[in-house]
């Protein structure tokens, strides 16, 4: 197996460390650094600093602090105000960098070890402008020097039996919002709502875009045909919400934002 070598190579990099601090995000990327991490230098020399933010999902802290206490690590919740950032209200187009590099330099702070993050190859091939904030900032990305991708670290979740590895990418709710859209509290309970809702409703894989009042509901597209039984009684709960406008994509869950466009 592929992720044999690679761990092998991941453990030869932390065994020169002093120690590992892990920015667990509970995801699976960070979630499986973590418990390989734990498995080569042992929970005395490993810690875990999650960011503490009204933007993170709920589900992911959770998992977070329970990965952590399963381990036996020390875990620290880092209080982060995104809000208070004028930066990310604003919402720019490099949003992103920005806020990935206040985030970490502030879990540096609290860093006990040098600290790591779960990027890996697969992240390479996307749009991920906070990547040049880790390497400004020094963060360690062991997974991606080690070689390895998406699906191998899911291998090693289901191996390790981290329910994790089932879970839909999880990213955080500041990316339902199209660049320029200006970011409030307000807006980031709304999304909250709608799409606790849609998974309360049956649907696994969603994201509920938010545009100048508007609101883009996504699933995964071989539930599209299905969704179209719940579409009266979600457009009514989305305008009772406060979306002025309800809108279902044909093309299914896209990661990109730009799927919110000038017509909205």
């Amino acid at each position: 197996m592929k992720s044999v070598g690679k761990i092998r190579k991941l453990f030869q990099r932390l065994e020169a460390l002093p120690g590992l601090s892990v920015a667990l995000s509970g995801g699976l990327d960070s979630s499986v650094l973590l418990v390989l991490a734990v498995e080569c230098l042992g929970a005395s020399k490993v810690e875990a600093l999650t960011v503490a933010s009204e933007i993170m999902p709920e589900g992911s802290l959770l998992r977070a602090r329970l990965l952590a206490s399963r381990l036996g690590v020390k875990h620290q919740m880092v209080p982060f105000d995104h809000l208070n950032l004028k930066f990310f209200r604003e919402n720019p187009l490099e949003r992103c960098y920005h806020c990935k590099r206040a985030m970490f330099a502030k879990l540096k702070e609290f860093a006990s070890f040098p600290l790591a993050d779960g990027t890996h190859g697969d992240d390479l091939h996307e749009d991920r402008p906070g990547l040049k904030a880790l390497r400004e900032l020094g963060i360690l990305s062991p997974l991606l020097e080690a070689g390895f991708r998406k699906k191998e670290l899911q291998e090693v979740a289901r191996k390790r039996r981290l329910e994790v590895y089932r879970e839909e990418a999880s990213p955080c709710l500041a990316t339902r919002f199209l660049p320029g859209e200006e970011i409030t509290g307000e807006k980031i309970e709304l999304v909250k709502r709608a799409e606790a809702y849609l998974r309360a409703s049956g649907w696994r894989k969603v994201r509920v875009r938010l545009a100048r009042g508007a609101a883009l509901i996504e699933i995964a597209p071989e539930e599209l045909e299905a969704f179209f039984s719940l579409r009266d009684e979600a457009s009514r709960y989305f305008q009772e919400l406060g979306f002025k406008k309800v809108y279902l994509s044909l093309r299914g869950y896209e990661p990109p934002l730009l799927t919110l466009n000038n017509d909205l």
